[in-house]
């Protein structure tokens, strides 16, 4: 067992979407018009860390979006379980830094090369990854690692094949100004306790639709189909 002893404590009170303001308008302005799903997505990160997700991908070519605000935020609620890494350490054959993680988070990510796309496919549905740390020799432990990209590429961040699945991809909008807060981050934390109690309360999560448990129907978004259109082969789009 390699997880860290998670670092928060949940409220004992009972909590509503009134007691996480911060967190709440976060969520929606990153998931949008799928809010209920992306809140289903952290109850199974916080409650489930086994579980296999989807990747989920923001992109922007817009700055001041809360991409890497989002990314932070999972970073102060996981710790030391998580870990922000560059596009290149993906593509680097000494993975002990990230491999026994629970949550990988990758921004400003391009991945031009085949093997870094290939690599990272495989990782999003890994049972097992084998680790080759510096000066010691290479072993294999269970894989329980999900996926979060940030990107301001939005169209040719990696190639995406039309028939996959394990893609997340929103595209996130400038935050408004009547939502503007330089605090967001202290808000947010100061939550953290209040929003994992409203995770406890929700109903159980249903694990039968799909092994990532969302299904690729429930996922799909616009961008997925630009992303997964841009992917295509020059030829392809000229025919």
């Amino acid at each position: 067992n390699l997880y860290s002893e998670f670092p928060h404590k949940a409220s004992t009170n009972t909590v509503s979407e009134a007691d996480i303001p911060s967190t709440m308008i976060l969520m929606n302005h990153i998931f949008g018009d799928q809010v209920e799903l992306g809140i289903k997505y952290m109850k199974i990160l916080y409650e489930h860390p086994q579980q296999i997700l989807p990747v989920i991908v923001l992109v922007s070519i817009e700055r001041g979006t809360g991409k890497t605000t989002f990314l932070n935020w999972i970073d102060m609620l996981f710790m030391d379980n998580s870990i922000l890494i560059n596009p290149e350490d993906i593509l680097d054959k000494f993975n002990s830094g990230y491999a026994v993680k629970n949550i990988i988070m990758i921004d400003e990510l391009i991945l031009d090369k085949t093997s870094g796309v290939e690599k990272l496919k495989a990782l999003a549905t890994a049972k097992k990854v084998s680790i080759n740390p510096k000066f010691v020799q290479q072993y294999s432990v269970p894989f329980y690692g999900k996926i979060i990209m940030a990107t301001n590429k939005e169209k040719g961040f990696m190639k995406i094949d039309k028939e996959e699945i394990r893609f997340w991809i929103r595209k996130i909008p400038v935050i408004p100004q009547a939502n503007h807060n330089i605090n967001i981050e202290n808000d947010l934390f100061k939550e953290i306790p209040a929003f994992l109690k409203y995770l406890e309360q929700l109903p159980d999560i249903d694990f039968t639709k799909s092994r990532m448990v969302f299904t690729a129907k429930e996922i799909s978004t616009d961008q997925l189909s630009i992303v997964k259109e841009e992917s295509k082969s020059a030829l392809c789009k000229e025919l």
